[in-house]
């Protein structure tokens, strides 16, 4: 978790950052919004008259249907499924959990009630008396209902000496235990100069000899995702935006990576949670990422299509687990992720809502559908204010447009048009009945 690679690039990217048009999108199709400068979701929010129920009572946010715990009693076998969702024994799963989570039978069950599915956590092993370290771990992972992501040897090195049927064996041991969803390789391989044959040597293995857990490495966004693209089954990616650069630094990460993939393996999200001034010890700087930052990056991972969340890191001062306010602020958007989890899992809806030319560069949304609602999921990576009007034809007139999140209802215009004030690095989630 260096940073010294970036410094060099810093002030390029960020007269990049903050030249480019993208970065103060606070007009659409050339028309300013009326409250361009306000960072709340404020304003008028029917401004072209209402032609959608009047009463209140009539629009509120409705919970979609409850999305089912995996089944861990039994091993698992990991797919990943022809929309890039993970699959845990076929039914669709969305990791979402942290590094360095607890390892200890109390400690995973207080993070699972905290909301999180999957630890990026655990030694590595083999060839001492680790391997059932490892496999208890395992199984109190299975008892908490938390999925793991370990390491599959530490140092990887002996894949390159030690044989085929020792590391086989090892795995097929762990293999039994229903937490274990994948495994982790190598961090940033590409900054600490990870050779090609050894990255190569452990995804054969790994591809070989467990098939069905998925292995994943994570690369910073400096160096090209495609150098080490081809060594994993599943992509990790690493962008650190705050406090140097702007939010849409994210956007441009996952962008990049689901490029090199090619619609080939799921890109997982490792979002920053904590503030490399205080990971330096400069606790007297402000800390960054706040709540809202945040937010604005887990639901850019959302929104842009990446398969999984999963945070660096659970544990440190420098943490955002360790700033109470944050801390609060990001445990009500977990509990939202997980309420709206049977949203986030559906096939993304071909629908095309842009009434305009173009929306504005640093705004994102995706549709999905149940049985009950269409649902819009957006974010803004814009610091000003905008308005985003969406045409709504195609679902019909009189509708019910309501942030799930805030109870605020839109309303159409004649045209069946929708217009939606977004304030600075705003998330929202329309549900439209």
């Amino acid at each position: 978790m260096n940073r010294l690679w970036i410094f060099a690039l810093m002030a390029a990217l960020l007269i990049i950052g903050c030249g480019s048009p993208a970065q103060n999108d606070s007009a659409v199709d050339g028309v300013a919004s009326p409250n361009d400068d306000d960072d709340d979701a404020g304003g008028d929010n029917n401004p072209a008259g209402d032609e959608s129920p009047s009463d209140d009572d009539l629009c509120e946010p409705v919970a979609p249907a409850p999305w089912p715990e995996p089944d861990l009693t039994n091993p698992s076998t990991i797919l990943v499924d022809d929309q890039l969702f993970f699959t845990v024994n076929g039914q669709r799963f969305y990791p979402l959990g942290f590094y360095n989570a607890p390892e200890d039978a109390v400690g995973l069950a207080a993070y699972k009630a905290e909301g999180f599915n999957i630890a990026r956590n655990g030694p590595g092993c083999c060839g001492g008396t680790s391997l059932q370290d490892q496999i208890d771990l395992l199984h109190r992972g299975q008892d908490a209902g938390v999925m793991m992501i370990p390491h599959p040897w530490t140092p990887m090195e002996q894949v390159l000496t030690r044989t085929d049927e020792e590391l086989a064996a090892e795995l097929a041991a762990r293999d039994e235990v229903g937490s274990l969803f994948g495994w982790y390789t190598f961090d940033e391989p590409g900054l600490t100069g990870v050779p090609l044959e050894l990255t190569h040597r452990a995804h054969q293995v790994l591809h070989d000899y467990d098939p069905y857990h998925p292995d994943g490495l994570v690369e910073q966004t400096m160096i090209p995702f495609t150098y080490y693209m081809d060594d994993c089954a599943m992509f990790m990616i690493d962008p650190y935006p705050v406090g140097w650069m702007p939010l849409s630094f994210v956007k441009a990460a996952i962008l990049d990576a689901k490029e090199a993939a090619a619609g080939t393996k799921p890109i997982v999200g490792v979002m920053q949670a904590f503030s490399w001034e205080w990971y330096d010890g400069d606790t007297s700087a402000e800390f960054h990422p706040n709540a809202l930052e945040v937010r604005n990056m887990t639901w850019q991972f959302i929104v842009l299509g990446v398969s999984g969340i999963v945070p660096w890191t659970y544990g440190g001062d420098y943490s955002i687990h360790n700033q109470p306010d944050i801390w609060a602020s990001y445990l009500l958007d977990v509990a939202e992720i997980n309420e709206l989890m049977s949203v986030i899992l559906a096939d993304n809806a071909a629908l095309d809502f842009d009434a305009q030319t173009k929306f504005p560069e640093t705004f994102d949304y995706i549709v999905k559908q149940d049985e009950t609602a269409t649902w819009i999921l957006s974010v803004t990576e814009n610091t000003h204010g905008a308005d985003v009007t969406f045409d709504l034809s195609a679902l019909g007139s009189g509708l019910c447009i309501v942030d799930y999140t805030t109870g605020e209802i839109f309303g159409q215009d004649a045209t069946d048009y929708v217009t939606v004030h977004y304030g600075g690095y705003q998330v929202r989630v329309l549900e439209i009945m």
